[in-house]
């Protein structure tokens, strides 16, 4: 159970997309051709992925090709939708281990959206996409899910399906007739968690958890980038039986897949029970789509997981009285 979704920037340039007639939803991996202004530009983005081990997953992919085959797996995003500001403009339906990763879901008239292709690399899978926009400044926001969407009545944009997994957002200039490029770093949203340590400790005897952070799909989530709700934060309920180190706020996932640790001292010399909490907000820290309104079931609910935890109390001191006894001389 360990990938991610963390994200690396990398800058890609895509075809420069030629407007003409017509509009509406397309086929896997097909331009979306509709009508542009007068004066409008393509903007190319890339977003990329990271990936991990499948020995340690415990899952597999279906290859794209032999040079795609071995020893890593991508993260589980199954739909992508595309937003300049508060306006959507594409969703696609996404299966990375096929030929033709995208499949048009929806596509907003007023642009041009050419899906690219997702490569593997060693430890990231990068995807493209070109957007055919007017000149201008634009608010680009790329949303994860982990599951695929359908196109709502006579084409419509969908109604969303499955908790975010990652968001990510980058504003661009769109020159007129000139191929600009941009990256996107997207921010794996904490969801679920790999929790596990004794039940059981002595007083004042340091012990281990050990816990991974997962996005929706569920996998791991990776660096670089912070979570999109984070800090995800370690504590223990009630207080003042427990002290937990080292750090009980984290911002930034792990650069690399496996196990994170903590250690939990019970430091109450009378014992008592704890649950040990790992928690992450229920809304993001940026206003993706210009404010666009999180609902509980499309977003975490930010408790990740809790382990219970039962602290021995101090051992008591107990006088031990040895009865001595003289020899008399002989």
């Amino acid at each position: 159970m360990n990938i991610l979704k963390a994200i690396a920037v990398l800058g890609t340039t895509a075809a420069i997309v030629t407007a003409c007639g017509g509009g509406g939803s397309t086929g896997s991996g097909s331009p979306v051709t509709v009508t542009s202004g007068p004066q409008t530009g393509v903007l190319s983005i890339s977003f990329s992925y990271g990936g991990v081990n499948i020995t340690a997953q415990g899952k597999s992919r279906a290859p794209a090709s032999a040079a795609r085959r071995p020893s890593f797996i991508t993260p589980g995003i199954q739909s992508l939708a595309v937003y300049d500001g508060a306006t959507l403009i594409y969703v696609a339906n996404l299966n990375l281990s096929a030929q033709q990763q995208f499949s048009t879901v929806y596509a907003n008239s007023a642009y041009t959206v050419t899906p690219g292709t997702c490569t593997n690399n060693p430890t990231t899978e990068v995807c493209t996409l070109a957007i055919r926009a007017v000149v201008g400044q634009h608010t680009i926001d790329l949303i994860s899910y982990p599951a695929p969407q359908t196109a709502g009545a006579n084409g419509g944009p969908p109604a969303f399906t499955g908790v975010i997994s990652s968001e990510g957002e980058t504003i661009a200039n769109v020159s007129s007739n000139v191929n600009s490029t941009a990256s996107v770093t997207m921010l794996g949203v904490a969801s679920n968690a790999l929790l596990s340590g004794p039940d059981e400790a002595a007083y004042n005897t340091p012990v281990q958890f050990s816990y991974e952070i997962w996005d929706s799909t569920p996998l791991q989530i990776l660096q670089p980038g912070s979570y999109d709700n984070g800090p995800v934060t370690i504590t223990a309920v009630p207080g003042g039986i427990v002290t937990i180190s080292p750090p009980t706020s984290l911002a930034s996932p792990p650069p690399s897949p496996g196990p994170q640790s903590f250690t939990v001292t019970c430091t109450n010399a009378n014992g008592g029970s704890v649950s040990v909490v790992l928690q992450a907000g229920s809304q993001p820290n940026t206003p993706y789509a210009s404010g666009l309104a999180h609902t509980t079931s499309n977003y975490s609910s930010g408790t990740l997981e809790e382990a219970q935890l039962s602290c021995d109390a101090q051992p008591a001191n107990v006088p031990i009285t040895v009865q001595s006894h003289r020899t008399a001389p002989r």
